[in-house]
């Protein structure tokens, strides 16, 4: 009776065009969803709904409007400040109409002209007490001077002083609430060298949004060439800058090197197959086995993940470079087998039988590697698994399916001609040679062992994991127009304008200044100042409110004995006689506007500057500043709602400890129950399991030795290795099985030699799939990809040297004419 592999080679040589149209139909359906795959490379996009930064951000994004922000940065090199101040006028009233903008801050008038209206109560108390103890005693003076009576003996230690000096000291005073505003000349966001200036456009935009950041972005640039900037000065120009701009660069950039990394996957990968193969038709075969698989891992995707993010933007060609593996094992052994003459059923027959059991174990154990991913809450890691595991279960089924349908689909349109030798660069041969010097390979394993245990000990010492956030953004950042603009306009406008800071919201008004008192109390090393809409108020108001009535009465009763012209300096600066206390709703709408929640309550929102002494990219000062903001209480008792690039980095860091040694853990836990079902001999299991453990400890090595840290994106490699690093061993091991047990006279240089190619090739093309990812410019996603390549070097020198060579020892050094069989 016919086995399965014999009905099915039966049924694919006959019915090819079938499976060839089932799979492409399944393309063309997939394809809908694929093109629907959106990418958010926003941070949140990594961390479970769950986490505090995310349903922080989201109860506040709910209460304020306007968290985006896209910088417009005019500049004029001449510093024609005229021309900057006309433009800017013309173009904010065009930016407010535009669809998506809340408001746009470009001026602080409005505030100046409020401070200009009520300068007295921004005066220092103790100068208000000077000022009024002055005028008292100048009053007393001229009273005295009236009385017909009065003879001034020169008793009197201090003379009163001048009513002219007194008039001075009150226009000083008056000064004093206009200089917080010199800063800004004119009212405007204007650089400190007077050649440029911000407008800065307010949006709700996600962070995540880069198609609506894209359309804000390209309407203002609109917007200013309408009204053309060189018509108001020769030499005025207009950049964009802000978290809008930055994320839209980031966005882009990421989709650029995703087409870039897939197409150089490819374009390497099939060169590779043809050396390997030395046949031409190993192209095409390969690359339409893969289509469909390919295309439907990303509509699934779509319909479950549904957008790619920071960690899973590269998986098109890891899915390439990985999923090619068992077509390319697969294909091995039925030229193989050809070249010995079996026929086209008869060989498809038998690749099926010899290599099921090997391909699915090893596609199992890589497509359960990115399972245990799947467990974990951090949807960088959990996507990833979703993905990866999705597309190693679907490319081993093109293998078995797909391929051999389509070989035998183009065996109608052109047979194969047969060769009884192999015109291929034989990839295993190297290995075949190295395994006649066994105990030189074993000396230079142990030697890579210990010196990695070093490594990795020294490591683990000093910390394994990143913590200088600025080594996982991208290299190009000082070669952007927004980061350019972010730095210059940081110049002039502080730091916490630029999002460095961290937003905390309260329940209530009163809520918000008990938190506000605890944080100043508190403030040091964690943190340098507190901010609040009532920062923007006088102080101390009840208590000057009257010393202001009472220097406005003495300066009424004084204004007879002055001249005409101090008379009009006392009018000039004579306090108003309606003061009153003013309160957070007096402030002017565009004062009060970002302290202002969408349902028009005032001062709820406190923003947290962090410390002068430390970095924003310093994660374990972020961790510890975003922790103490934690500990803090409302009055129901649970933690304010925190919003900024802190809380969300320490979550991000939190989330890579908490769930990547779960992982790790799982990961291999599977691969080894795999080990198990996959040989019947301890010996195998042992042999199989050791070359993988030993390729993770020289990974681990060598990166030790590189200086990499652990982060969100390379910590994965760990996982994906246990089931990656195992499909080589699985492959020479089952091999080696077959052959010792048919009685072959070197077995293991059999193995090696033939498997140890296909294997050498898969290694390959998953170094390619990787390695690609080397050619982006952010950091992170560079060091995952090294990272990756480093395993597969290696967890293939394990497998096809170090193992071997133990074997060969152990069983004895083989002839070296049999080597001649790989």
């Amino acid at each position: 009776m016919p086995s399965f592999a014999q009905r099915l080679a039966r049924l694919q040589t006959r019915r090819a065009g079938a499976f060839a149209l089932v799979a492409l139909l399944f393309a063309a359906a997939a394809v809908p969803f694929v093109a629907r795959l959106g990418l958010d490379s926003a941070w949140t996009a990594l961390l479970p709904a769950h986490r505090p930064s995310v349903t922080d951000l989201e109860r506040l994004e709910g209460r304020v409007g306007a968290l985006s922000t896209l910088t417009v940065q005019v500049s004029s090199p001449s510093g024609d400040r005229e021309a900057l101040r006309a433009f800017a006028a013309d173009l904010a009233p065009r930016l407010e109409a535009l669809p998506g903008v809340a408001a746009v801050d470009w001026t602080v008038r409005a505030h100046a002209d409020f401070v200009e209206a009520h300068r007295y109560l921004y005066a220092d108390e103790g100068d208000l007490e000077a000022l009024d103890a002055a005028l008292a005693r100048r009053l007393e003076e001229e009273r005295a001077r009236a009385n017909p009576f009065y003879v001034d003996l020169g008793f009197e230690d201090d003379a009163a002083p001048d009513l002219d000096a007194t008039i001075a000291r009150l226009e000083a005073h008056a000064e004093e609430g206009r200089e917080r505003l010199a800063r800004f000349p004119g009212g405007l966001y204007l650089h400190p060298d007077g050649k440029s200036l911000a407008l800065f456009v307010r949006s709700d935009l996600g962070g995540g949004d880069a198609l609506g950041g894209g359309a804000l972005m390209r309407a203002t640039r609109q917007a200013a060439a309408e009204i053309d900037p060189t018509s108001y000065g020769p030499d005025l120009s207009v950049e964009l800058g802000g978290d809008v701009a930055v994320g839209r660069d980031e966005h882009q950039a990421i989709a650029r090197e995703l087409v870039t990394a897939t197409v150089v996957t490819i374009a390497l990968v099939l060169p590779v197959v043809f050396l390997f193969f030395g046949r031409l038709r190993a192209i095409p075969l390969l690359g339409l086995a893969l289509a469909p698989p390919v295309l439907l891992t990303f509509a699934v995707a779509q319909q479950t993940v549904g957008a790619l993010n920071t960690s899973t933007a590269f998986l098109a060609s890891i899915v390439i470079g990985n999923g090619v593996n068992p077509n390319v094992i697969w294909l091995a052994r039925h030229f193989e087998l050809r070249r010995q003459g079996a026929g086209l059923e008869e060989a498809i027959a038998g690749a099926h039988a010899r290599t099921w059991v090997a391909t699915l174990t090893a596609s199992a154990a890589a497509g359960l590697a990115y399972a245990s991913l799947v467990v974990t809450e951090f949807r960088g890691f959990h996507d990833f698994g979703v993905i990866g595991g999705v597309g190693m279960a679907l490319c081993w089924l093109g293998a078995v399916l797909l391929l051999p349908a389509l070989v035998a689909l183009l065996e109608r349109l052109r047979p194969l001609r047969v060769r009884k030798t192999r015109l291929r660069l034989a990839y295993g041969d190297v290995f075949v040679r190295a395994l006649r010097r066994p105990k030189a390979v074993l000396a230079l394993a142990a030697l890579a062992t210990a010196v990695s245990l070093v490594a990795v000990g020294q490591a683990a010492a000093e910390g394994p994991f990143e913590q200088d956030f600025r080594n996982l953004k991208s290299e190009r950042d000082g070669l952007t127009e927004a980061r350019r603009v972010n730095r210059r306009v940081g110049q002039t406008v502080g730091s916490s304008a630029q999002g460095n800071g961290i937003v905390v919201g309260a329940s209530s008004l009163a809520e918000a200044r008990r938190l506000e008192a605890e944080l100043e109390a508190e403030r040091g090393p964690l943190w340098a100042s507190v901010h609040s809409l009532s920062d923007l108020l006088p102080e101390d108001q009840q208590a000057k409110l009257p010393l202001l009535r009472s220097i406005r009465a003495k300066l009424l009763e004084l204004r007879p004995h002055a001249d005409d012209a101090l008379r009009a300096r006392i009018d000039r600066h004579l306090p108003p006689g309606a003061l009153r206390e003013l309160h957070l709703g007096d402030l002017p709408e565009p004062v009060a506007r970002p302290y202002t929640e969408r349902d028009g309550t005032r001062g709820r929102l406190l923003l947290v500057e962090e410390a002068e002494a430390e970095s924003i990219w310093d994660g374990r000062y972020l961790v510890a500043w975003a922790g103490a903001l934690r500990e803090l209480r409302l009055d129901d008792g649970t933690p304010p709602p925190l919003a900024g690039r802190a809380p969300i980095f320490a979550d991000v860091l939190e989330a890579v400890t908490d769930d990547g040694p779960l992982a790790v853990g799982l990961s291999l836990l599977m691969t080894a129950l795999l080990c198990l079902f996959a040989f019947r001999r301890n010996g195998d299991r042992a042999a199989t399991l050791g070359a993988l453990l030993l390729g993770v400890l020289w990974m681990a090595g060598a990166m030790a030795l590189a200086g990499m840290k652990l982060h969100f994106l390379n910590f994965v490699a760990f996982p994906i290795t246990f089931g990656n690093g195992v499909d080589y061993a699985v492959n020479v091991m089952r091999r080696y099985r077959a052959d010792a047990d048919a009685g072959l006279a070197d077995p293991l240089g059999a193995a090696v030699g033939q498997s140890g190619g296909a294997v050498a090739l898969c290694s390959l093309t998953t170094i390619i799939g990787y390695g690609s990812l080397y050619l982006s410019d952010n950091q992170a996603i560079a060091s995952f990809g090294t990272a990756m390549g480093i395993s597969e070097i290696t967890c293939l020198l394990a497998a096809l040297l170090a193992v071997p060579a133990m074997l060969r020892m152990r069983k004895g050094r083989a002839p070296r004419a049999a080597a001649s069989l790989a």
